[in-house]
């Protein structure tokens, strides 16, 4: 190994282990994709150690490019906030991407008091439906249901609890809703390939013999069923947390049934090199105090 750090070598090689394929690295840093495989070369011919596995196209890391890569994250964190605090306002934004359910009906609520308490922050909302493998090209913090991934810290937020609701002018109709007769009621089923049928899953906790329902309509998607549930097409099944503009504008009620741990639980996480980041340390605290609240 000689004496000479191959700086540019390193970056290119940051690049490339962040997003999996030098194709993606030469992109982002506006290079051939030649020059990025000419620049691990060196980089190797450096360390005299192979860094990434090749295989039809795809690139993952070695045990010593992994090492690396680990150790150069905090290095390029700082160096990033560094150049950020000697341009104004260039670090300003931070990035919050959830589930389309948690991201309409809870960040979006929250807009106007995250604002206040953090008016030189610009918050970036944004949603996404299937579970995701998080980066940081698409966010800063994630709110997920999934409980660990490589290089990211974790925090539990929430158990997922299915509580009943229904509109008031449902509820003014069939002012008696129990148990017993449930069975009578039209029944919202939030269906996605993810998360099984969510009245099924209350049933079966429940311990209530469901056999086969009739008096049911079924969405693909949550907030599909929250939406027929305000127009008083039936009762609905949802978390507390992200209907509780919908119950504070007295567009639903809670119903008094039992409920049930649906077994996911919600997670707000962040890079973990990113664990001296202000930015994200402030707004990862005040989402863990709001959610206990």
């Amino acid at each position: 190994m000689n004496n000479n750090i191959p700086l540019r070598a390193l970056q290119i090689f940051e690049s490339c282990a962040r997003l999996e394929s030098c194709s993606l690295a030469a992109n982002e840093l506006c290079i051939t994709q030649s020059a990025v495989s000419q620049q691990i070369k060196l980089l190797e011919d450096y360390f005299l150690e192979r860094l990434f596995h090749r295989n039809a196209g795809k690139i993952t890391l070695t045990e010593s490019g992994f090492e690396l890569r680990q150790r150069l994250a905090p290095v390029f964190y700082d160096l990033n906030s560094v150049c950020a605090s000697l341009v104004p306002d260039m670090g300003n934004e931070v990035r919050v991407h959830s589930y389309t359910s948690l991201a309409a009906r809870w960040l979006v609520p929250k807009m106007a008091k995250l604002r206040r308490e953090y008016p030189e922050l610009n918050i970036n909302v944004g949603m996404f439906q299937d579970d995701i493998e998080m980066s940081d090209m698409i966010a800063d913090i994630f709110i997920v249901t999934r409980e660990c991934q490589d290089g990211y810290t974790i925090i539990p937020l929430i158990k997922e609890k299915l509580v009943a609701f229904c509109s008031p002018s449902y509820f003014e109709k069939n002012p008696n809703i129990t148990i017993d007769n449930l069975f009578q009621h039209s029944l919202l089923y939030s269906k996605h390939k993810d998360y099984g049928v969510d009245w099924e899953s209350w049933f079966r906790h429940n311990e209530i013999n469901f056999g086969s329902l009739k008096n049911v309509t079924i969405f693909n998607h949550n907030m599909l069923a929250v939406q027929a549930a305000i127009f008083g097409h039936g009762i609905v099944l949802g978390l507390e947390q992200t209907l509780q503009v919908e119950l504070d504008s007295g567009n639903l009620i809670k119903l008094n049934l039992p409920y049930c741990y649906s077994g996911y639980n919600y997670n707000i996480s962040y890079k973990s090199s990113r664990k001296r980041d202000l930015r994200i340390v402030r707004i990862v605290d005040w989402i863990i105090k709001e959610f206990s609240s």
